[in-house]
Protein backbone atom coordinates (compact mmCIF):
# COMPACT_ATOMS: atom_id res chain seq x y z
CA UNK A 1 0.00 0.00 0.00
CA UNK A 2 2.85 2.80 0.50
CA UNK A 3 4.73 1.70 -2.67
CA UNK A 4 1.30 3.20 -4.21
CA UNK A 5 0.82 5.74 -2.26
CA UNK A 6 4.12 7.10 -3.29
CA UNK A 7 3.88 5.93 -6.97
CA UNK A 8 0.45 8.66 -7.03
CA UNK A 9 2.17 11.50 -5.25
CA UNK A 10 5.31 11.35 -8.13
CA UNK A 11 2.28 10.71 -10.29
CA UNK A 12 0.61 14.06 -9.38
CA UNK A 13 3.35 15.81 -8.36
CA UNK A 14 3.42 18.62 -10.98
CA UNK A 15 2.03 19.50 -14.39
CA UNK A 16 5.10 17.91 -16.20
CA UNK A 17 4.71 14.06 -17.36
CA UNK A 18 7.38 12.17 -15.50
CA UNK A 19 7.22 9.77 -18.62
CA UNK A 20 8.07 12.27 -21.17
CA UNK A 21 10.95 13.45 -18.03
CA UNK A 22 12.40 9.50 -18.30
CA UNK A 23 12.22 9.78 -21.95
CA UNK A 24 14.27 12.59 -22.05
CA UNK A 25 16.71 11.50 -20.16
CA UNK A 26 17.37 8.78 -22.20
CA UNK A 27 18.41 10.58 -25.00
CA UNK A 28 20.01 13.18 -22.72
CA UNK A 29 22.51 10.10 -21.37
CA UNK A 30 23.49 9.67 -24.83
CA UNK A 31 21.87 5.85 -25.20
CA UNK A 32 19.37 6.66 -28.21
CA UNK A 33 17.63 9.08 -29.99
CA UNK A 34 14.18 8.52 -31.68
CA UNK A 35 11.36 10.10 -33.24
CA UNK A 36 8.89 11.80 -31.47
CA UNK A 37 5.37 13.86 -32.01
CA UNK A 38 4.74 16.40 -29.07
CA UNK A 39 1.18 18.36 -28.82
CA UNK A 40 2.30 21.93 -28.24
CA UNK A 41 -0.23 24.99 -27.59
CA UNK A 42 -2.39 24.01 -30.35
CA UNK A 43 0.25 22.68 -32.74
CA UNK A 44 2.06 19.45 -33.35
CA UNK A 45 5.63 19.03 -33.07
CA UNK A 46 7.67 16.34 -34.68
CA UNK A 47 11.49 15.34 -34.75
CA UNK A 48 14.13 13.67 -33.60
CA UNK A 49 14.30 13.98 -29.68
CA UNK A 50 17.85 14.08 -29.29
CA UNK A 51 19.74 14.87 -25.92
CA UNK A 52 21.05 18.63 -24.96
CA UNK A 53 24.61 18.00 -25.80
CA UNK A 54 24.06 17.22 -29.25
CA UNK A 55 21.10 19.83 -29.43
CA UNK A 56 23.43 22.44 -28.54
CA UNK A 57 26.62 21.54 -30.59
CA UNK A 58 23.97 21.07 -33.31
CA UNK A 59 22.50 24.25 -33.19
CA UNK A 60 25.61 26.10 -32.84
CA UNK A 61 26.82 24.48 -36.23
CA UNK A 62 23.91 26.12 -38.04
CA UNK A 63 24.17 29.11 -36.15
CA UNK A 64 27.69 29.42 -37.29
CA UNK A 65 27.01 28.57 -40.85
CA UNK A 66 28.32 31.53 -43.23
CA UNK A 67 31.09 32.94 -40.89
CA UNK A 68 34.29 32.77 -41.13
CA UNK A 69 36.03 29.86 -39.75
CA UNK A 70 38.38 31.47 -37.35
CA UNK A 71 34.64 32.85 -36.11
CA UNK A 72 32.86 30.21 -36.65
CA UNK A 73 34.88 28.26 -34.65
CA UNK A 74 34.24 30.45 -31.57
CA UNK A 75 30.63 30.35 -31.93
CA UNK A 76 30.69 26.35 -32.10
CA UNK A 77 32.66 26.02 -29.23
CA UNK A 78 30.38 28.88 -27.27
CA UNK A 79 27.15 26.85 -27.74
CA UNK A 80 28.60 23.59 -27.04
CA UNK A 81 29.90 24.84 -24.02
CA UNK A 82 26.27 25.42 -23.06
CA UNK A 83 25.36 21.46 -23.82
CA UNK A 84 27.93 20.56 -20.79
CA UNK A 85 25.61 20.28 -18.69
CA UNK A 86 24.03 17.40 -19.90
CA UNK A 87 27.52 15.33 -19.55
CA UNK A 88 26.84 12.56 -17.82
CA UNK A 89 30.10 11.90 -17.07
CA UNK A 90 29.84 14.13 -14.24
CA UNK A 91 28.72 12.60 -10.83
CA UNK A 92 26.31 15.40 -9.77
CA UNK A 93 22.71 14.92 -8.78
CA UNK A 94 20.17 13.94 -11.53
CA UNK A 95 16.98 16.15 -11.85
CA UNK A 96 14.38 15.58 -14.06
CA UNK A 97 14.65 17.35 -17.47
CA UNK A 98 12.66 20.55 -17.99
CA UNK A 99 13.97 21.00 -21.57
CA UNK A 100 13.52 18.72 -24.94
CA UNK A 101 15.52 18.67 -27.92
CA UNK A 102 14.08 18.11 -31.11
CA UNK A 103 16.31 18.17 -34.36
CA UNK A 104 14.80 17.86 -37.98
CA UNK A 105 11.70 19.45 -35.89
CA UNK A 106 9.10 20.39 -38.19
CA UNK A 107 5.51 22.12 -37.23
CA UNK A 108 2.28 21.17 -38.24
CA UNK A 109 -1.37 22.82 -37.81
CA UNK A 110 -4.26 21.10 -36.75
CA UNK A 111 -5.51 21.12 -40.32
CA UNK A 112 -2.43 18.54 -40.76
CA UNK A 113 -0.68 21.04 -43.23
CA UNK A 114 3.13 22.15 -41.83
CA UNK A 115 3.59 25.22 -40.91
CA UNK A 116 5.65 26.54 -42.52
CA UNK A 117 6.27 23.77 -45.74
CA UNK A 118 10.48 23.79 -45.16
CA UNK A 119 13.52 21.82 -44.09
CA UNK A 120 13.55 20.54 -40.36
CA UNK A 121 15.00 22.80 -37.63
CA UNK A 122 16.44 22.60 -34.19
CA UNK A 123 14.08 22.99 -31.31
CA UNK A 124 14.08 23.12 -27.85
CA UNK A 125 10.81 23.50 -25.81
CA UNK A 126 9.76 23.49 -21.78
CA UNK A 127 8.46 20.12 -20.50
CA UNK A 128 5.65 21.87 -18.88
CA UNK A 129 4.52 23.11 -21.92
CA UNK A 130 3.60 20.15 -23.58
CA UNK A 131 0.25 18.36 -23.61
CA UNK A 132 0.36 14.79 -25.13
CA UNK A 133 3.01 13.00 -27.46
CA UNK A 134 3.49 9.83 -29.20
CA UNK A 135 6.47 7.87 -30.65
CA UNK A 136 6.90 8.33 -34.52
CA UNK A 137 7.53 11.71 -36.54
CA UNK A 138 4.70 13.15 -38.53
CA UNK A 139 6.31 13.57 -42.36
CA UNK A 140 5.99 17.05 -43.93
CA UNK A 141 4.91 16.75 -47.26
Amino acid sequence: MDNKVALTEVVNADERDWFLQDLIEIANSGKMSFDITLTVGGFLVSGTLVGGKEYFEGFGEEFSFGLKEAAAEKVKAAFAKNGEVYDTSANSPSMLPSYIHLKNAHFFHTSGSPVPENRGVWWRGRVSEITGFSLGALIAG
